[in-house]
C-alpha cells in the first residue's frame, strides 16, 4: 500500500501517502476526523486521485496571496497599461475574498463578488473584464496543479451591452478637418483618418518607422499616459498590433508636410531643439502628450457643432469606409492590428448586412446567366 493510517486521538487520524514531486516522490501527511472507516475511505480517494493523475496537494494559500503571485509572474509578459489594469482587478477580488483559501474558492463566492461589484456602481463591462482576469488567473492555478478545476468556468458574468462603433461619414470628417484648420494637431487627425492608427500609436510614431518612398510605415511602439506612471513608451497592444501599414498617397502627402514643418521648427528652435525622432512633436522637438490630442479633438467638435465623436472614432471611420467599399475584412483586420478577424467582424457587424447584400448582387452578375434555365 502506498499509504498508511495512524490514530492520533479520539476520532482523529493521520494519513500518510506518497505523491509525485519534481524530485520523484514525497510523503504527505494529512489529518482527518471521523471513525476509522472514514479515514480509510479518505485514503482510498487520495490514492485513486494520485493514480489517475488528478491529485491536488492540499495547501492553505489565500486567494489574495495567489493572485499577487500570479500578477508578479505575468508582469514581465504584458505592457505597463495591462499590468495596471490587472492590478486594479486583482485588488477588487482581494477585498472580496480576503484571506479565504484558494482551494476553498467556490463558484458561489465568485458570483457573489460580481453581484457586489455591480451593486457598488461598477459597470457590467468593468465586471466582465474583472471576470476575464480572474478566470485566466484560476486557469493558470489549474495548470500549476494548485486546484483541480476552475470555479470561474461555471459562473455567469454580467453581459456587457455591445457598443456599436461610432463612425463619421466623409462629409462630417471634412467639416471637422475644416474646423481643425490652424490646430497644431490637424496633421495627426488626418493620419488617424487615413491609417486607422490608435492615438497611442500615432504618439509613438518615429521617422525611422516610415518609408515614404515605398509608402509604408511600421507600428512598433506606443506612448500613452498611465495613471501613477505618467507618459510611458511601450509596446503595441498585441503581436498583431505590431504591423506594417500601407500608406495612401494622401497619407504620404500629410507626412511630407509634417516633415517640412518640423524642419522649419528645428531651424527656429536652434540649439534648444530636442532630437527625439518623433513625428508628432512640440515646437522644440519634444513628443506631444497623447491625451492632448483627444482634448483638442473634443474642443474642435464642440465649437464646430459637429455630431458626437471622438479621436478613436476616426479609426472606426477608417474601418467602416474600407468595409463599405468591399475591402475584405481580413485586410481591414491587418490594417487595424486587431488580434483576430472575429474582433473586426464583431466590432463592425453593423456594416456587414450591406456587404452581404452587395455580395448577393455580385454573385448574380458573375454566375446568374450560367445557372439560369431556358424559359
Amino acid at each position: 500500500m502506498k499509504g498508511n493510517i495512524q490514530q492520533r486521538g479520539p476520532r482523529t487520524w493521520r494519513l500518510r501517502y506518497d505523491v509525485p514531486s519534481p524530485e520523484g516522490r514525497k510523503q504527505v501527511s494529512e489529518t482527518v476526523r471521523g471513525n476509522k472507516r472514514d479515514a480509510q475511505r479518505t485514503l482510498r480517494e487520495r490514492l485513486a486521485a494520485i493514480d489517475k493523475g488528478i491529485y491536488i496537494e492540499r495547501n492553505e494559500e489565500a486567494v489574495a496571496e495567489y493572485l499577487e503571485r500570479w500578477l508578479k509572474v505575468h508582469s514581465t509578459k504584458v505592457s505597463i497599461r495591462t499590468r495596471v489594469g490587472y492590478a486594479t482587478c486583482i485588488n477588487r477580488f482581494k477585498r472580496h475574498f480576503g484571506a479565504g483559501a484558494l482551494q476553498k474558492l467556490r463558484p458561489e463566492h465568485i458570483q457573489a463578488s460580481y453581484d457586489s461589484m455591480l451593486e457598488s456602481g461598477l459597470t457590467a463591462r468593468t465586471v466582465l473584464h474583472s471576470h476575464r482576469v480572474l478566470s485566466q488567473a484560476l486557469k493558470d492555478a489549474v495548470k500549476w496543479g494548485l486546484i483541480l478545476r476552475n470555479p470561474a468556468d461555471v459562473v455567469s458574468p454580467p453581459r456587457a451591452e455591445k457598443k456599436e462603433a461610432t463612425a463619421w461619414d466623409s462629409d462630417t470628417i471634412k467639416k471637422f478637418m475644416d474646423a481643425a484648420e490652424g490646430s497644431r494637431y490637424r496633421d495627426a487627425y488626418s493620419l488617424a483618418a487615413l491609417t486607422g492608427m490608435r492615438r497611442s500609436e500615432l504618439a509613438g510614431l518615429k521617422w525611422p518607422d516610415i518609408d515614404l518612398k515605398s509608402g509604408r510605415l511600421r507600428v512598433v511602439r506606443t506612448r500613452q499616459r498611465i495613471y501613477g506612471h505618467g507618459i510611458v513608451e511601450g509596446q503595441p497592444k498585441t503581436h498583431r498590433s505590431r504591423r506594417s501599414v500601407a500608406l495612401s498617397p494622401s497619407a504620404v502627402s500629410v507626412l511630407d508636410s509634417v516633415k517640412t514643418k518640423q524642419i522649419e521648427m528645428r531651424l527656429r528652435a536652434g540649439p534648444l531643439w530636442q532630437h527625439t525622432d518623433y513625428v508628432l512633436t512640440k515646437d522644440d522637438g519634444a513628443p506631444i502628450a497623447p491625451d492632448h490630442l483627444s482634448r483638442e479633438f473634443s474642443r474642435i467638435v464642440k465649437e464646430a457643432g459637429l455630431p458626437k465623436g471622438t479621436l478613436h472614432g476616426l479609426r472606426h471611420s477608417y474601418a467602416t469606409a474600407l468595409l463599405s467599399a468591399n475591402v475584405h475584412p481580413a485586410v481591414v483586420q491587418s490594417a487595424l492590428g486587431h488580434s483576430s478577424i472575429t474582433l473586426t467582424i464583431d466590432t463592425y457587424s453593423h456594416v456587414m448586412p450591406g456587404l452581404e447584400e452587395a455580395a448577393a448582387r455580385r454573385i448574380d452578375d458573375i454566375l446568374g446567366d450560367a445557372v439560369a434555365g431556358n424559359s
